[in-house]
């Protein structure tokens, strides 16, 4: 009876263990296979959720140590539209009552083809903390709109050699494939221009993280972890901030003043739509102050910005301002180009320094059969005089016939044609980078019978002509024809004269380094000697000393103060077809220890004693210290 009974509770408790194990089985293959997938999702959400520390950019100062750029914390309206969705629309209309900014342009700036559509777009910048707090006790009203604390740019000087400081802006797609860029990613900001883009790799720092856990309701579990930015390094520049002053004054006032004189030649005031100085040191290449005209405001990029904004800001109407005509502008150097001339026929052979040369108002090519006449800048006969005063009274009769022998020498019967005008303007550093540390430089051009043959070849409308002639090598010589020049390959190649035939690479950085000081990385100038006799070059420097004295350049310097700084420079008139003329300048100095030399050109501006002339003129007295005088006009020369 008890076996019976112990053998009854034995089966009961055997199906009840099996039942146990049947349902623990049932239930393990529903949580493995049934519910798998919510589980394996609610693991997902059981993570570490990483939040970026963006890094303090690197600061830009200038030689002195003043501030060109800092940073600040800026309160940043962003829409994304792909959380707006389809209420886009009624979104910005009710944002731009609260910004007071017109609706259209609202949705102009969220299309910024930067950005991709999943991103916010920055559309407000600068905004007040009532509007922060406004926004967001208000969120159903504004699906996608949020309002961020994020780091800009300031300039502590305003626009202040804008074009070498350059401005930021969202990576481009194309940028996002560069070796350069790598571990950049979409939405990232960038350098576009200037020293930004140049020195990106120092003034970017290392964003930082912080690591929090989180479990699947969203809920905030602590943070486990940090990993803080590195700031980015500042970054030194060869920049004078009061020579870069004066330089940008000294443009504007000789802009405005061209715009009071009168213009013979159209029969209306110049109208000097725009123009560079270049200050530079010639010893090192270390560049003082680099100005373009008009210039532009980079904080205004701060936020997105509407194509029509960009084109109303930054278009024709506007004179280009992103432009920067020091080093991207092409302009003929009319005969600023005369002493790199002389100095190649003096290292030819072509002419001597000890004898006389004549002056007429005008001179013929020989054996020509259209009897083509190339005419003086003054129709008075100067009669027999120097190489010297050829270069101080700049003398067009003087050189045509140059340019002319140049022909005649090397014209055939070579084949190739021996180029030797050009070999030596480009050793001055023509027709070819300077290498400056900028971005977006313009090489300019030495034409020579390969380059016309290959223009003519590729617009035969434009270059209806593809033989070279006598007449390209005559136009060469007085810096005209197809000669092309940026204002800093001029005052490159000044510097070279200065120094005695020492070139050296242009530049505006001087080193980078840490908040605290600590140099990190510094520039070491690059000079190299060109081959030229120093006394040819002393030649030519020595006759440039009596442009200001008694030359072309004389009325825009009466009563300057040469006992207590030396100057030497070249006046340049160029034409440009369907223009008024183009105002160029060129200086060298020397006094107090310190060299410097100063390119000045003022598009449309006329003869260059007229305009550009006395723009030097007041940029010497300000980077020695001297009194300003008023603007001078310069009349009328060459």
């Amino acid at each position: 009876m008890t076996e019976g009974r112990t053998g009854l509770r034995l089966k009961v408790f055997a199906a009840l263990v099996a039942f146990m194990f049947a349902a623990l089985t049932t239930r393990l293959w529903f949580l493995q296979v049934l519910a798998a997938g919510q589980f394996r999702d609610q693991a997902k959400q059981n993570a570490v959720r990483l939040m970026d520390l963006p890094a303090p950019r690197g600061r830009i100062l200038d030689d002195n140590g003043n501030l060109l750029v800092k940073n600040r914390v800026s309160l940043v309206v962003t829409v994304n539209k792909q959380a707006a969705g389809s209420r886009l629309e009624e979104e910005l209309y009710r944002l731009s009552k609260l910004l007071d900014v017109p609706a259209a342009e609202l949705a102009a700036r969220v299309e910024d083809p930067r950005y991709y559509v999943f991103q916010p777009v920055p559309v407000q910048a600068d905004v007040g903390k009532r509007m922060d707090f406004y926004i967001s006790e208000h969120e159903k009203e504004f699906p996608g709109v949020a309002v961020v604390a994020e780091p800009v740019r300031v300039y502590p000087e305003g626009s202040l050699a804008a074009h070498v400081l350059g401005y930021l802006g969202q990576i481009s797609p194309e940028q996002l494939k560069d070796p350069a860029l790598a571990g950049y990613r979409a939405g990232d900001e960038v350098g576009v221009t200037g020293v930004e883009s140049q020195y990106e790799r120092f003034l970017r720092g290392t964003e930082g993280v912080v690591k929090y856990r989180v479990n699947s309701a969203g809920q905030n579990l602590g943070q486990i972890g940090e990993q803080p930015p590195v700031p980015g390094q500042d970054v030194v520049l060869t920049i004078d901030t009061e020579a870069q002053k004066i330089a940008e004054e000294s443009l504007n006032l000789g802009l405005q003043y061209a715009h009071g004189i009168y213009d013979s030649g159209t029969g209306r005031d110049f109208q000097a739509n725009g123009g560079a100085v270049v200050v530079m040191d010639p010893a090192t290449g270390a560049i003082k102050a680099l100005a373009s005209a008009p210039s532009f405001d980079p904080s205004v990029f701060v936020r997105s910005m509407s194509s029509g904004e960009y084109e109303r800001r930054f278009g024709a109407a506007k004179g280009y301002p992103l432009l920067d005509r020091a080093i991207q502008g092409l302009y003929p150097p009319g005969s600023t180009y005369k002493p790199f001339v002389l100095l190649s026929a003096l290292r030819r052979g072509i002419v001597s320094t000890t004898d006389y040369y004549p002056c007429p108002p005008s001179w013929a090519v020989p054996e020509d059969p259209l009897h083509e006449v190339f005419h003086n800048w003054t129709t008075a006969n100067l009669g027999s005089i120097t190489l010297a005063r050829s270069l101080y009274d700049s003398c067009d009769t003087v050189f045509y016939p140059i340019g002319y022998e140049y022909w005649r020498r090397y014209y055939p019967p070579t084949d190739p044609p021996v180029e030797q005008i050009q070999r030596d303007l480009q050793a001055f550093g023509f027709g070819r980078p300077t290498s400056v540390d900028l971005p977006f430089e313009q090489e300019g051009r030495v034409p020579d019978a390969a380059w016309k043959a290959a223009i003519h070849k590729k617009y035969p409308k434009s270059f209806p002509d593809g033989q070279w002639f006598p007449g390209d090598f005559i136009n060469m010589s007085i810096g005209q024809g197809d000669t092309l020049v940026t204002p800093l390959q001029l005052a490159a190649g000044y510097s070279a004269i200065q120094n005695g035939g020492r070139a050296c690479v242009p530049h505006v950085f001087l080193r980078a380094q840490e908040a605290d000081g600590h140099v990190l990385h510094s520039w070491h100038p690059r000079c190299h000697r060109i081959p030229f006799l120093q006394a040819q070059i002393e030649y030519v420097r020595q006759a440039l000393t009596q442009v200001p004295l008694q030359g072309t350049a004389a009325s825009a310097f009466v009563g300057f103060p040469f006992s207590q700084v030396q100057v030497a420079g070249k006046t340049g008139t160029a034409q440009v077809f369907g223009q008024q003329d183009y105002s160029w300048f060129a200086a060298m100095t020397q006094a107090q220890g310190k060299q410097y030399v100063v390119v000045a050109l003022v598009e449309q501006g006329g003869h260059g004693s007229t305009t550009a002339a006395p723009i030097v003129r007041r940029i010497i007295e300000g980077l020695y210290g001297l009194t300003n005088t008023q603007f001078t006009y310069g009349g009328v020369t060459d």
